[in-house]
């Protein structure tokens, strides 16, 4: 079991572990901010003191918190209307942080986690594949070479790569994308435990240092894009007006969400889900300390955290430790930070967006009944059409509208009793006892179509009908309501009800409520049987 940093020391795999993720996480907190349509500096502080923090606060040794790829794209859709206004999108990134914080915290304090368990399957890699995509598509300006300015979604990174002819392509700058992007697919595969994403940085990086060829002089590298300086990053100095507070609610809680989800998905597969109020709180609370501090919303990492595991990490020290070792760069590595060609943070990223697709996944789910094929569908064109965090929330809602649908219609399953008292599965147009099964909730929606629905199964010679309540549950007021509307029906049509499988606390329900039903006490098997008597 982790044990907390308070009472322990770093072990060997704490201080492994927290030194790979730290390493493998730079050429990452530096892409994702630049995702996230921010200088790169801000992805290193936004591992740092929130990392620490949530290390501080949290459970799980295998949970680290920084910037992500998923919510990169809600941070970047958000804060596209101040991006022209450098203190305001300073600002709006405080107070997004601070409701992505709050959000957290106002989940754990109403306990509602469980919300994230009816986020079908369906949603979650329509959700992955779409922003996979968001992702390879934002960056092939930068991948072969041409940077754009003043882009802001895919349609504006669409339109402008229809505009651009071959000679326009850098093929330097493709070569070096190709790179990175193949460096990264093919370690993954072969050298798991090495940081090659950073390797490769290094690399270039020290080509465009102390290389002479001439060909590395067309590589853009991020001095020319983007000020970096030694010294932590500049922070907000204005309060947000309450116009921004009430644009960002939204993004705040769906930045949230997702990175909930993530969460959920690194618990989950090292069996720690008992851990989940806890670690909400902690990035609740890393939230809130990052909004002050210069950070941009932070979340789990899937791809950091499975790092600490393959690192051999022990205890809370080694997320620690992973945010810890940053802080030294943040202070004093700008110079070797603007040296890094843009080309291969474009091939690392275009690397994230291929890691995020699951062919086998997305195969499953199109083989699947057309509700799951729909919830796919629905969520992944939205991502691409709509901004990100209405997408991730319109896949979200369809789900639960689809399980409240479902909820809400019981099964209704027909029998034929015989005069022995035994079911039979067909049917007979002659039979005069038939046998109605109950199956699932009977309350509000499911209630109230009830009465129609018993109707229509009616045999028509049927004068004994018996309804079994057997495999229901939660009865409520409007299901003995639906029933006493079916039962005087019935009667008026000369069919006689008999309402067993009930339960003693729903006969006293009924009777406080006055509502009086045919309840009987026969025993549903394969047959009917009486009840067996005291004297037996």
């Amino acid at each position: 079991m982790p044990k907390a940093i308070a009472f322990s020391l770093p072990r060997a795999g704490d201080i492994n572990a927290g030194l790979l993720v730290a390493l493998v996480g730079i050429p990452q907190c530096l892409a994702y901010a630049m995702l996230s349509g921010l200088p790169p500096m801000y992805g290193l502080v936004t591992a740092a003191l929130p990392g620490m923090v949530a290390a501080l606060f949290g459970r799980s040794a295998h949970v680290t918190v920084g910037p992500t790829n998923t919510t990169g794209l809600i941070i970047l859709a958000s804060l596209t209307p101040w991006a022209d206004q450098p203190e305001l999108l300073l600002t709006a990134m405080a107070t997004l942080t601070v409701l992505a914080g709050l959000s957290r915290l106002l989940i754990v304090a109403l306990r509602a986690e469980r919300v994230f368990d009816f986020v079908p399957e369906a949603v979650m890699v329509g959700f992955a594949t779409g922003a996979a995509v968001i992702i390879a598509l934002m960056q092939l300006d930068e991948f072969i070479g041409t940077p754009f300015s003043d882009v802001r979604n895919v349609v504006d990174e669409l339109v402008l790569l229809s505009g651009l002819r071959l000679p326009d392509i850098e093929w330097a700058a493709v070569g070096l994308s190709v790179f990175a992007l193949a460096s990264v697919v093919l370690g993954r595969r072969y050298l798991p435990r090495w940081p090659i994403p950073l390797m490769t940085l290094v690399i270039s990086t020290a080509l465009v240092v102390w290389a002479p060829w001439s060909f590395i002089e067309r590589w853009i590298t991020l001095e020319q894009t983007t000020v970096i300086a030694d010294g932590w990053p500049q922070m907000a100095t204005h309060w947000p007006s309450w116009s921004m507070v009430q644009a960002l609610i939204i993004p705040g809680f769906a930045v949230s969400f997702i990175g909930s989800l993530e969460l959920i998905v690194t618990l989950r597969n090292r069996a720690e889900q008992r851990w989940l109020r806890r670690e909400l709180g902690s990035q609740g609370i890393a939230n809130l300390v990052g909004s002050v501090t210069g950070a941009f919303p932070s979340s789990t990492s899937l791809t950091r955290s499975v790092l600490l595991d393959i690192g051999g990490a022990v205890t809370r020290w080694a997320p620690f430790i992973a945010a810890l070792v940053i802080l030294p760069i943040i202070l004093f590595g700008a110079e070797l930070i603007r040296a890094i060609p843009q080309a291969v943070i474009a091939g690392l990223l275009v690397a994230t967006a291929l890691s995020m697709l699951k062919p086998d996944q997305i195969r499953t789910i199109l083989k699947a009944n057309s509700q799951t094929r729909t919830l796919f569908l629905v969520t992944l064109i939205s991502t691409l059409v709509l901004n990100f965090h209405e997408a991730i929330l319109l896949g979200a809602a369809l789900g639960l509208g689809i399980f409240l649908f479902q909820a809400s219609v019981p099964l209704l399953r027909r029998y034929a009793v015989d005069d022995d008292g035994w079911l039979r599965d067909t049917i007979k147009l002659d039979s005069h006892h038939t046998l109605i099964q109950i199956s699932g909730s009977l309350y509000f929606a499911a209630a109230r179509q009830l009465p129609e629905r018993l109707t229509a199964m009616l045999a028509p010679k049927t004068t004994l009908l018996t309804i079994d309540l057997t495999h229901t549950h939660h009865i409520r007021v409007a299901a003995l309501q639906a029933l006493q509307q079916f039962v005087a029906h019935a009667q008026t049509q000369g069919i006689e009800i008999q309402i067993c499988g009930h339960t003693p606390a729903l006969v006293q329900l009924s009777s406080t409520l006055g509502i009086r039903l045919p309840w009987c006490d026969r025993i549903m098997a394969q047959r009917i049987s009486e009840p067996e008597s005291d004297d037996d």
